[in-house]
């Protein structure tokens, strides 16, 4: 098949796809050439750590947008953490430095590209069947556990649904533009869920104007556009099992990851019931909580009445099945 028909993004061209995988494998080549052969200041080998591992995962997203199968991508996915897991272990890298930069190689989630760096990683962990390695890039948020847990709903959420662990967080998002739809997304009613996916979406590349890769395919840009993904989204949706029909030929929507994760479901977690409306009695007796009030979490008798909260953010109340049913320690 031509080229042009394999893409699944339009703004990548078959030249261009050559150019860049060639400079993305050439410059991953040479900093490792570089850190294995030469003697460095701390600080330059940080910066070449980041290089490698930052640039892999360009290239992985490059072969998504260029078509590559998916198999493909998932035996790459192993590498690209483990250069990241190199360069977090660093104790000069960049991340560490006082105080954090608005850039991706922070990795702190208060900072927009981070925030969306660690969301890739999680994503692509799921999406490609990997997920033994989410403790992994969760290690890396927990080693500033203070600074970064806690604070965002949406990440809260979405942690939750995929390791079982529950941190409870204020009913906030740290990057409300573009992600307060999508952090609906995860405590609204399932039928307005698609409809939330879709708005995030809409503004999904409007909103991230401020990430250095944004406005990378444009002619003058060269050859750093390596693709425009919300892969997020596709992890909300596979999490949350919503349909998708409404919007899965958005532009930046990667569908096919979505189709190939469920496709290769792994067994999921250990639950308990779902989720209960505010208003209504309790399903089963246990530890429950909800997104809509922080420090929400108690214990309900079967057929106790969940209260609603007024004033929520997040719309109508849903009470949540806690994965953890240990009682508080006192």
């Amino acid at each position: 098949m031509a080229f042009k028909d394999i893409r699944r993004q339009k703004f990548l061209d078959e030249k261009r796809y050559s150019t860049t995988q060639e400079w993305l494998e050439d410059s991953v080549r040479r900093a490792r050439k570089i850190l294995s052969e030469e003697e460095l200041a701390p600080s330059a080998q940080g910066r070449l750590r980041w290089r490698i591992a930052s640039e892999g995962l360009e290239l992985l997203i490059l072969h998504y947008t260029a078509g590559r199968p998916i198999e493909e991508l998932r035996a790459q996915l192993p590498e690209v953490v483990e250069d990241f897991e190199a360069y977090v272990g660093s104790e000069t890298s960049p991340r560490l430095m006082t105080p954090p930069r608005n850039i991706a190689d922070t990795l702190e989630i208060t900072q927009l590209e981070a925030y969306v760096y660690v969301f890739w990683l999680l994503s692509l962990s799921k999406l490609l069947a990997q997920e033994s390695l989410i403790s992994q890039v969760m290690g890396w948020v927990d080693k500033t556990y203070d600074f970064n847990r806690g604070r965002d709903i949406l990440f809260e959420n979405v942690v939750q649904a995929l390791t079982g662990a529950h941190v409870e967080a204020e009913k906030v998002l740290l990057h409300p533009h573009p992600y307060r739809p999508l952090g609906r997304a995860t405590v609204f009613a399932p039928e307005d869920r698609a409809a939330l996916v879709k708005d995030f979406l809409d503004s999904w590349y409007k909103d991230m104007n401020s990430c250095y890769w944004h406005g990378t395919h444009t002619p003058k840009d060269g050859t750093s556009y390596f693709g425009y993904w919300a892969f997020e989204a596709a992890l909300v949706t596979v999490l949350w099992d919503i349909d998708d029909s409404s919007y899965r030929d958005h532009l930046v929507y990667p569908k096919d990851l979505v189709d190939w994760a469920r496709g290769h479901r792994m067994e999921p977690l250990p639950s308990g019931p779902s989720r209960t409306p505010g208003g209504e009695a309790c399903p089963q007796a246990g530890w429950w909580f909800t997104p809509a009030l922080k420090g929400s979490r108690r214990y309900f008798k079967q057929g106790e009445a969940m209260p609603a909260v007024d004033g929520s953010d997040y719309g109508s109340t849903f009470w949540q099945w806690d994965v953890n049913q240990s009682a508080p320690k006192l």
